[in-house]
């Protein structure tokens, strides 16, 4: 068989995509299946944990299936004629036309096919490359990092990250409007480690979304597989994977103020406990499970060996 090799931006960089190609090698590698991560210089990440197999550019092989990210140009252009198969890895739409660099499709890098790491990317590719073969290869959560943990205190988590001017109208009308949660404390978190990540949302009753321009949230589903209340953007235009009324509070992409109000209903329901904070609690619960290492793990594996057998 084959080796399975996913190319990867450098994995200093604190990137979800990153990890869930470390995650894929990671699931093949248990499932007795040939994969490996390619890095510049065999770079390894230091702010996730990973036991998959990691070699240089230079030690990928003509005989290796490649698996590309869906934003690099100069991987794209490198391997474009060279004999490997090739596909991608596409994790977010907004990001594919820095792959393409101007080309019309991946195929004309030589790619065959797309794998999608959510069912909203896989709608994107359909539109935008008519004539590719696409899979479903989502990421998964980390059950170790990211159990339920039901001793909370009453503040907010929030990674600001990606709308930094948002959180600070959001946190200051928050005080303005709610003034019952002017000293509500927040715990922002800023270039962490996946185990400070997973301190503070173990200790936060609820999560501020700041997602922006995603295909589908990462963080999101470890906020809910933590037990916390989440409130704020999906970050997905045209519909969402996961987000649902049950498991969240969800404001409209961009509505600063109605994310305020968002946020209040969050931090009332933690405050008030009861039957009604349970219920969330559990079908966020629910809602992260679906993306537990095990589950996500047979969906890979099922995929590999329909490529492999080919």
């Amino acid at each position: 068989m084959p080796r399975i090799v996913y190319v990867s931006w450098p994995p200093r960089e604190i990137s979800g995509g990153i990890k869930a190609m470390f995650q894929h090698v990671e699931l093949l590698a248990e499932a007795g299946v040939s994969a490996v991560v390619a890095t510049e210089n065999a770079g390894r990440a230091d702010w996730f944990d990973s036991k998959a197999q990691v070699i240089g550019l230079e030690a990928i092989g003509a005989q290796d299936i490649l698996v590309l990210p869906e934003n690099h140009a100069g991987f794209l252009a490198a391997f474009a004629s060279s004999p490997q198969t090739k596909l991608v890895f596409c994790q977010n739409p907004h990001q594919a036309h820095r792959g393409l660099a101007g080309r019309g499709s991946y195929a004309d890098y030589g790619v065959s096919g797309i794998m999608c790491a959510s069912h909203t990317l896989m709608r994107f590719c359909a539109r935008r490359f008519p004539g590719l073969a696409l899979w479903y290869t989502p990421f998964h959560l980390d059950d170790f990092w990211f159990p339920a943990d039901p001793a909370k205190t009453l503040q907010v988590a929030v990674i600001p990250r990606k709308r930094a001017l948002e959180f600070g109208a959001i946190a200051d009308m928050l005080a303005a409007s709610h003034p019952e949660f002017r000293d509500t404390p927040w715990v922002v978190i800023q270039q962490a480690k996946e185990r400070e990540v997973a301190e503070a949302m173990a200790r936060s009753a609820v999560f501020l979304s700041l997602a922006r321009l995603e295909a589908h949230s990462m963080t999101q589903l470890e906020a809910m597989a933590s037990s916390c209340i989440v409130a704020g953007f999906t970050g997905v235009h045209g519909g969402n994977d996961s987000a649902t009324a049950a498991n969240g509070f969800w404001a409209e992409e961009d509505d600063v103020y109605g994310c305020v109000d968002q946020l209040a209903r969050a931090l009332r329901l933690a405050k008030a406990g009861g039957d009604p904070y349970r219920a969330m609690l559990e079908n966020s619960r629910r809602t992260a499970a679906q993306f537990r290492r095990s589950e996500v793990e047979a969906v890979l594996v099922a995929f590999w060996e329909r490529v492999l057998s080919r």
